[in-house]
């Protein structure tokens, strides 16, 4: 009998060298300030989600771990048809993204989280607080990075139908990738696959009607991005009824990778902000004297 793959794809902790998730984390109770407050029990500490660019995987996000506080739960996503996951099949669209991703979601959350997504990531990143608000789980804050609003984009290039020596010019033109990497064919070969099934997620998107969300955003651009240019991520503000804030740094597309600590620090205190505003409206009201 043939022993079962466990398939690549799913959340991974960054704290624990990407090791897969399929449950809560549950801490022991100590003595933290959490504790019968609305922003839930001791033993559920905060969960940041990140969710990655198009060709990329769950380990980008690895830099970012050490410049955020020690006591936030970090899972990262492996989308299916990663490098390393070659077998699954990997999503063509944000609907499709989020209907895989959605139910394993439910199953780590036991608490207040957030949602940080980086280009593409951005645009599921997005869906799935959508749907997850549906569901009456909301996040408390998301942050959208890399990624113009929805009907903003530049162009409408159906990049995912370009030969391989055209997107691996194109990987090369948004950096991010080793040149030494891009020098292998048997690594890049897989590379712009994932990157061109990915890219279908990207080119196909079409928002889908609803409300707006009701938590903060927060969005991260590069000042020189030619796919996100500040001004193109702006109108995210229009996506909630909540506060937005709009942060930049210089570089391109991952200007992230080029300053962490900074990125941190902003994704820390508007994080802080968004659940202080949480705990603030689902406190009861006070009742006049």
């Amino acid at each position: 009998m043939t022993t079962p793959v466990r398939p690549y794809a799913g959340w991974k902790d960054l704290r624990r060298l990407l090791a897969p998730v399929t449950a809560p984390v549950v801490r022991p109770v100590g003595n933290d300030n959490t504790a019968g407050t609305p922003d839930g029990p001791a033993t559920a500490p905060f969960t940041l989600l990140f969710v990655h660019h198009a060709g990329g995987s769950a380990a980008a996000f690895a830099p970012l771990s050490r410049h955020l506080p020690a006591d936030w739960r970090l899972l990262a996503v492996d989308l299916p048809g990663r490098l390393m996951a070659m077998g699954e099949d990997g999503c063509r669209s944000a609907t499709e993204a989020v209907d895989w991703l959605a139910p394993l979601t439910r199953q780590v959350l036991d608490g207040p989280y957030g949602v940080f997504g980086h280009s593409m990531g951005a645009l599921v990143a997005y869906e799935l607080a959508r749907e997850l608000s549906r569901d009456g789980r909301p996040p408390v804050w998301v942050g959208l990075s890399g990624a113009p609003a929805p009907g903003h984009r530049p162009d409408r290039a159906q990049r995912h139908l370009w030969s391989r020596e055209r997107l691996t010019r194109f990987m090369r033109e948004l950096g991010g990738t080793p040149e030494e990497v891009l020098a292998v064919p048997d690594i890049v070969g897989p590379m712009v696959e994932a990157l061109r099934g990915d890219l279908a997620v990207v080119d196909t998107y079409e928002e889908r009607p609803g409300p707006p969300l009701e938590v903060p955003l927060s969005l991260f651009t590069g000042a020189d991005d030619p796919v996100a240019r500040p001004a193109l991520a702006a109108p995210w503000a229009d996506r909630t009824t909540a506060p937005a804030e709009q942060h930049s740094w210089p570089g391109g597309h991952f200007y992230l990778y080029e300053h962490p600590a900074e990125v941190c620090r902003a994704v820390v205190r508007d994080i802080t902000a968004a659940r202080a505003r949480h705990r603030a409206s689902d406190s009861p009201a006070r009742q006049p004297s």
